[in-house]
């Protein structure tokens, strides 16, 4: 049993009840009694339809995969059925006597269209052996029928729409009422129905040319309920409206006639004319204008002369006069002249146009022009019906009826005040749609970094075995562990449901094709390839496309691809199954498997993983670590699935254990302990593969920012709100001496918020939109475009339209409706100095409080990051290259042969190997024996492998001694400031001549040659730990290269062109290293960017707040500034006068926002070993910014108000 058919989410829960209340208005129209009975059944299956559309829906989303894989035809089926019957309810509700005959049935043909396409599919499909749905003609054929459909329903509501205006006409006059909009509520229920469907086209759009057909079904759902929705509502209506429209038998309906086709083509004609602009052709004739149109000659007078009756030059001169008057109408061309005008629609002669636009206007071009703002005529505005008398409308009805009335009066009211105050809607929309909008982003970010593998299955169940070592420095977790650690848990624990490694192979290269012949090869570097057992799969759910889960890494020299991987190498993934893909010029794996792509929010990002036994079997490259209990290796992770009957205090006490019996004595300090998958994506003292961990710390602070951006957006709608009040007061006393109440008057004012929040929305999802790729190019996420489609946003967007409204409108509604009536009459509504603008004062304050705690934070981390790019480093890190090289043994040989090529070369002055740069994410660390000691140190020191020439290339100084001679062996030693202090030495001296044994093995017991000085071998955040140095050769992987500025492509040009000689099989490919360094900070960075948008955008709202503050201010003060100005004062005293209210309110925020972001940004920068010092200077720049902007941001407001008439400002009252 399929047990997803009885999982209900929020959308099978939506559409359960539309079914319901449509089947339910169905029933009640059919058995309805009246004049509309006939009309009524039709409806009826219209929506019985619509519901069987939704049960559709319903049944194709719990359907098992692969059953009834035509099941998709059916969808069409319905709507080809709607559009006939709405049709037909038309035609019967507005022509009685009409009756439906036999012919009438082929309006429903279309129906049979999908049936015969579906059989042709079928027959296709067998004899091709293919799915029904994979074949080519159900990919056409099911895109027309859908396409079929939808013309079906739009032509069929035009003509009911159509039905109406014939009915209107069908009416006689009847007191210069002959439009009496007995059908205006079915009318504007059509044009709803038509806006609605109508939003097929862009969400088509959207899938085809955004998604290339593969937008998921649920896309839909929204469109497949707003339809049927429409739908119940247009049945609803027609069953609980009065039965008191008059049924005419309007002329239309009789025989067409003669002349009706050519009509037609006189009417398309027309719109051809307008839409194509062909008459602005100065030398257009009639056969160029009828070789456009692509009809004969005299076709094109013929309709000319019967349908338009009109000769050509007349059409013509008549489309040109038309475009003309446009013209006139557009303030765009107020710049041209009226014969620039006419010249550019098509006239090549002033007299001509004269005298044609004057037979046409009755008017010279001149005396029109000057007419123009007469002719400015707007649609007619059909206004509600107004219910003069209670009796005329039924008992059950009166009081929904006021009340739906009451609420169109109100939306109204609300969208003619915002008309009348563009300038303050347009700031309310503008600052409520940004914050929302950022909002919004931030709850998508907090949304994608909280499900990191919420979609495995087994989630609460999986742990990661860490690693935590035990020095006298502290306690340090690391994912890291060593390789025989997984086989020994499934020995030791076989209560354990599944125990699997997987170790990352970043930076491997890969092959396919002829991998002797260079030139045909492809080659690829991977850094998202691994190393796992086959047990890994049973932990993790990843889809799988191709291959068993369970067998396809069990043996050695195997492979498992991702989709896209599968694409890159074999060009179609169908096509790479058995296929050989080369590894590191060494072996050839054969694909196994193909994997579906892992999804973003992962921290597995999984591309290629390679058998286990690949790497730690028989002739692998870890075959001699396979049973090393003493190596770890950071890229090696082992997971487990704990058993509910165990805890993990109680295993992680028999990991203990397991240790002492597994590793030496010497190393039983360093233990096991498990870490949940739960906090792997939040916990960054412990690494993850995806490079990408999102402290819970981050995601609070993000989410409040995000909080207190909507909230600064919502005082600055109370701040212009509140400037308003007064300005409305008269307003308020008509209606409350009219007899409205209070809580009616803080309805409609919320009205007007709701409006205003809506639209602010409506905007911020565009915003969202616009903005949502360059904030995953920023984060390096991948946050999706449909995140529309997201039940949880749609909610999130409802609770934000709710939350805003009450928010922002509670107060200034309360404000308004408490006005005095006599006294908003006599204008001596003031705002009360203990209430109104004290709250502004707080609101404001709190405005620039947390503006100024994001720009503190924003200067520390730019004053951080400079920091970071400027210190030295101990090396010399400019203009240095590295370059990886192949490690099989072959090219080992080869290297020193490339050294001495590259050293000959002009533009490079040395030349270096090594198995990392002095700063690189990559090294070794290990315990040693000193000085002849029997024991291991207490600590790690990191192994930096490198050749005697390296120490010159990067400028490295030394405390004592020099660097060791070149060798391809270790021959000596050499160790770092730190070291020495570790053991216990103060002068660099005393190390000289000491020996140093790793691994208790002879070959690598050397003596100690030169103490070099200190130099930061990872991140700054990081102190610079203990390193030993020595030459290695069989363990280098990079070829260091230090060019000269000048010339640089040309250098590197000749790097490559060398490196590929001496490697052909490899892949070339370098990096500067003060790249890679930069890379360290890239999540600093990345933060940085984020506080100086989140900056920006408080500072902007809140800017806007600051207008709002000034409008407040110049709105109550109109008269004193009227009386100073009479008085002598200048210009700049009332600039003044405005501009020290508000700046005294940024200087009240800032030791509140200094005190904030001195606690937080010095908290943060605890996580830094070397940091900058938080002086002055930073709380001063942040001030000085924030009034500055402040200043500039409200000057012209201010300065309008003092150049204000004082002789106007007198008058106010």
């Amino acid at each position: 049993m399929n047990t997803y058919l009885f999982h209900i989410d929020l959308y099978g829960l939506i559409f359960l009840g539309t079914i319901f209340v449509g089947l339910t208005f169905a029933w009640l129209l059919w058995f309805s009694r009246g004049n509309n009975r006939v009309a009524n059944r039709f409806l009826s299956l219209a929506l019985v339809t619509a519901a069987l559309q939704i049960v559709w829906v319903l049944v194709s989303d719990s359907r098992p995969v692969g059953s009834l894989s035509h099941w998709s035809w059916f969808s069409s089926q319905f709507w080809l059925a709607v559009g006939p019957l709405i049709f037909f309810y038309m035609r019967k509700r507005t022509w009685q006597a009409r009756g439906f005959s036999r012919k009438d049935l082929l309006y429903f043909c279309p129906l049979l269209l999908p049936w015969f396409m579906l059989g042709l599919e079928i027959t296709v499909s067998s004899r091709a052996g293919a799915a029904p749905d994979n074949t080519v003609i159900f990919q056409r054929l099911n895109t027309l029928v859908h396409l079929i459909a939808f013309m079906s329903v739009a032509v069929y509501l035009y003509w009911s729409r159509q039905l109406i205006d014939r009915f209107y006409k069908g009416l006689k006059f009847n007191d210069g009422d002959r439009y009496r909009r007995e059908l205006q509520w079915l009318h504007d229920l059509l044009i709803g129905l038509g806006l609605v469907w109508l939003l097929w086209i862009p969400l088509t759009a959207i899938d085809y040319f955004a998604y290339h057909n593969q937008l998921d079904r649920q896309a839909y759902y929204p469109l497949y309920i707003l339809l049927a929705a429409m739908i119940i509502r247009l049945g609803a209506v027609a069953f609980l409206r009065p039965e008191n429209e008059a049924s005419v038998e309007p002329q239309a309906f009789s025989k067409p006639l003669p002349s009706t086709e050519l009509k037609q083509k006189g009417a398309w004609l027309k719109k051809v004319m307008e839409t194509t602009l062909f008459h602005q052709d100065a030398e257009l004739s009639l056969g160029t204008l009828a070789e456009r149109l692509g009809i004969h000659p005299h076709e094109l007078s013929r309709i000319i002369n019967i349908a338009l009756k009109k000769n050509f030059n007349d059409f013509v001169n008549e489309c040109r006069i038309m475009d003309v008057v446009r013209k006139m109408q557009n303030p765009v061309y107020d710049r041209m002249t009226l014969l620039g005008i006419a010249f550019e629609s098509g006239f090549n002669s002033k007299s001509t146009f004269n005298r044609t636009f004057k037979q046409m206007t009755g008017k010279s071009p001149a005396e029109y022009k000057k007419e123009r703002p007469t002719y400015h005529l707007t649609p007619y505005s059909h206004s509600g019906t107004i219910i003069s008398y209670k009796e005329a409308a039924p008992v059950w009805s009166s009081e929904k009826l006021n009340r739906n009335y009451m609420f169109k009066n109100y939306l109204k009211i609300a969208w003619r005040s915002l008309k009348r105050n563009k300038g303050y809607a347009t700031i309310n929309v503008v600052g409520l749609a940004i914050g929302i909008a950022s909002c919004l982003l931030i709850f998508l970010i907090v949304q994608f970094e909280t499900s990191f593998d919420n979609f495995h299955s087994k989630k609460d169940h999986i742990y990661r075995v860490l690693t935590v070592f035990h020095n006298p420095d502290g306690v340090f977790p690391t994912s890291g562990t060593p390789l025989p650690l997984s086989e020994g848990l499934r020995i030791d624990f076989p209560q354990l449901q599944s125990v699997a490694a997987i170790m990352q192979n970043d930076g491997s290269h890969y092959s396919v094709g002829n991998s002797t012949k260079s030139e045909t090869a492809k080659k690829f570097k991977e850094d998202l390839a691994y190393f796992a057992e086959p047990q890994f799969f049973d932990i993790f759910d990843f889809k799988w496309l191709a291959g068993d889960k369970k067998k396809a890494l069990a043996e050695p020299n195997t492979v498992v691809l991702t989709r896209d991987e599968a694409n890159k190498f074999f060009g179609d993934w169908h096509d790479a199954m058995g296929k050989i893909v080369r590894y590191e010029n060494r072996k050839d794996l054969k694909v196994t498997g193909i994997l579906e792509d892992v999804p973003a929010n992962t921290d597995f990002p999984i591309k290629l993983v390679v058998s286990w036994l690949t790497s730690a079997g028989k002739g692998g490259e870890h075959e001699g670590n396979a049973h090393d209990w003493v190596s770890t290796f950071g890229d090696n992770n082992c997971y487990i699935i704990l058993p509910d009957n165990i805890s993990v205090s109680r295993f992680n006490a028999n990991l203990q254990a397991f240790v002492k019996k597994h590793k030496p004595a010497d190393y039983v300090k360093d233990g096991l302990a498990l870490q949940a998958l739960a906090d792997m994506h939040y916990n960054t003292q412990v690494n993850v593969f995806s490079g990408h961990p999102f402290s819970k710390q981050l995601i609070d602070v993000i989410t409040l920012i995000g909080v207190f951006l909507l909230i600064i957006a919502c005082v600055n709608f109370i701040n212009l709100a509140t400037a308003q009040a007064v300005n409305r007061s008269k307003e308020v006393g008509i209606r409350k001496v009219l007899g409205s109440k209070r809580n009616q008057l803080v309805c409609q004012f919320i009205t007007e918020t709701l409006i205003i929040t809506v639209f602010a929305v409506v905007l911020a999802v565009g915003i969202a939109q616009l903005v949502l790729p360059m904030l995953n190019s920023l984060l390096e996420i991948k946050l999706s475009a449909g995140f529309l489609l997201d039940p949880t946003l749609l909610l999130f967007l409802l609770g934000v339209i709710m939350a805003v409204t009450l928010l922002s409108g509670f107060y200034p509604a309360m404000v308004l409706s408490g006005f005095n009536p006599i006294e908003a009459l006599k204008n001596k509504i003031r705002a009360g100095r203990s209430t109104g603008i004290s709250l502004r004062r707080v609101l404001v304050v709190f405005q620039f409080g947390i503006a100024q705690v994001l720009v503190i934070g924003t200067l520390v981390l730019i004053y951080q990051m400079n920091y970071f790019n400027n210190k030295s480093l101990g090396f010399n890190k400019e203009a240095v290259i590295t370059v990886d090289f192949p490690g099989d043994s072959v090219s080992r040989t080869k290297i020193n042969s490339l050294k001495d090529q590259l050293m000959l070369q002009p533009g490079i002055n040395d030349v270096s190997f090594s198995f990392a740069s002095p700063s690189d994410n990559n090294g070794w660390g290990s315990d040693f024996k000193f000085n002849n000691s029997p024991k291991q140190t207490d600590f790690s020191a990191s192994l930096k492998w490198a050749d005697a020439e390296y120490f010159k290339l990067y400028g490295l100084q030394f405390a004592a001694g020099g660097p060791y001679l070149k060798s391809d062996t270790i021959n000596s030693y050499v160790i770092n400031e730190t070291l020495m202090h570790k053991l216990g030495m103060r002068d660099p001296k005393d190390a000289i001549g000491k020996y140093i044994k790793l691994w208790d093995d002879k070959t690598k017991y050397a003596r100690i040659v030169g103490v070099v000085k200190d130099f930061n071998i990872g991140s700054l955040r990081n102190p610079i730990p203990p390193v030993l140095m020595a030459p290695w050769k069989d363990v280098y992987q990079k070829l260091n290269i230090k060019i000269q500025p000048q010339n640089v492509s040309q250098t590197l040009a000749s790097v490559e062109k060398l490196w590929n000689s001496t490697f052909p099989e490899g892949m070339y490919e370098y990096q500067f290293l003060d790249d890679k360094i930069a890379n360290f900070y890239k999540s600093e960075r990345q933060l940085s960017d984020l506080y100086k948008i989140f900056a920006g955008i408080a500072i902007f709202i809140s800017c806007l707040g600051l207008y709002g503050l000034v409008s407040f201010m110049a709105v109550q003060r109109t008269k004193e500034v009227g009386i100073r100005k009479t008085l002598g004062a200048s210009v700049g005293h009332i600039v003044y006068l405005f501009s020290k209210e508000f700046t005294i309110l940024i200087l009240i925020a800032f030791p509140i926002a200094g005190g904030l972001g001195y606690y937080f940004m010095h908290k943060w920068l605890q996580d830094f070993t070397y940091k900058i010092t938080m002086g002055p200077g930073i709380f001063i720049i942040a001030i000085m910014s924030s009034v500055v902007i402040a200043w500039a941001a409200v000057g012209f407001k201010a300065v309008k108000a003092a150049l204000a008439n004082p002789v106007r400002s007198l008058r106010s009252e």
